[in-house]
């Protein structure tokens, strides 16, 4: 699956009116949105950029002659977790809210695995991302990726309202956090902070407007050519409300960056 994106900026003092215009503009009432996104690495280091044609001796000789790939990216990735106003600060209200997914069904699925690739860099008037979705229906999600060789990094909230305007999916959002530094700890917490301890990431409060459209197969020219005319009808429309535009791409850098071991 990938992605056709288009983003904008709107400032906390304009979000009920911002709301208001795409209730009328998607013929819907906002559907709430709380989430939980907590973010893992791979444990192994990204090969050293050049590393694979340093090999020494014989090796060397014996690859020169070959196409020499470049080493893979390692990219981070995320559990998300749907959640209610009632889960927050949980330890108040009964016993600590366990990582565990109970959905009978991938539609109730409160849990799921999301990849996504850094944007490619094809000038679309877009931006074209590879991005996976899998739902995870039963068990420990945490203990799910730790098993796969991933490592916990952080976690980050994000609260908005969602729309469906034709093919267009709306996220009118913005991204929360705990302040404090977590870095000793090497798990997400099974107890959530209330929410009103959240602070915005973005100390002026401004909320994100990001629309999406999902399109199965790029090298169908036919469908990505709708999907993108449809993005840009939409950003149209939008026009004199909210500027929607194609931000830089490495903003949406999902790589994991090569640190080199110091001696």
């Amino acid at each position: 699956m990938h992605e056709l994106l288009l983003y904008g900026q709107v400032p906390r003092s304009r979000h009920e009116q911002v709301l208001k215009v795409l209730a009328g503009v998607a013929a819907m009432q906002p559907r709430r949105v709380l989430q939980r996104h907590i973010v893992y690495k791979p444990t192994r280091e990204p090969e050293e950029p050049g590393s694979n044609i340093r090999r020494g001796g014989t090796q060397a000789v014996a690859v020169k002659n070959t196409k020499q790939t470049p080493p893979k990216d390692l990219n981070f990735s995320q559990l998300v977790q749907k959640l209610s106003d009632e889960e927050f600060g949980s330890h108040s209200n009964g016993p600590p809210a366990a990582l565990t997914a109970n959905g009978a069904s991938a539609a109730e699925a409160k849990w799921s695995m999301v990849f996504n690739e850094t944007p490619d860099t094809t000038d679309r008037g877009v931006l074209t991302r590879l991005a996976q979705t899998t739902d995870i229906t039963s068990g420990d999600p945490h203990a799910y990726m730790v098993a796969g060789r991933h490592q916990f990094v952080s976690e980050y909230y994000v609260e908005g309202h969602r729309f469906v305007h034709e093919n267009v999916v709306i996220l009118f959002h913005r991204v929360l956090h705990e302040p404090g530094v977590r870095s000793l700890e090497t798990a997400p917490k099974e107890v959530l902070p209330t929410f009103e301890a959240l602070q915005s990431l973005d100390p002026s409060g401004a909320y994100i407007l990001e629309a999406k459209i999902r399109v199965q197969d790029l090298n169908n020219l036919t469908v990505l050519e709708a999907g993108v005319s449809e993005l840009k009808r939409f950003q149209t429309q939008m026009k004199g409300c909210v500027e929607l535009a194609v931000p830089d791409r490495l903003s949406l850098d999902t790589r994991v960056k090569y640190k080199p071991k110091t001696a």
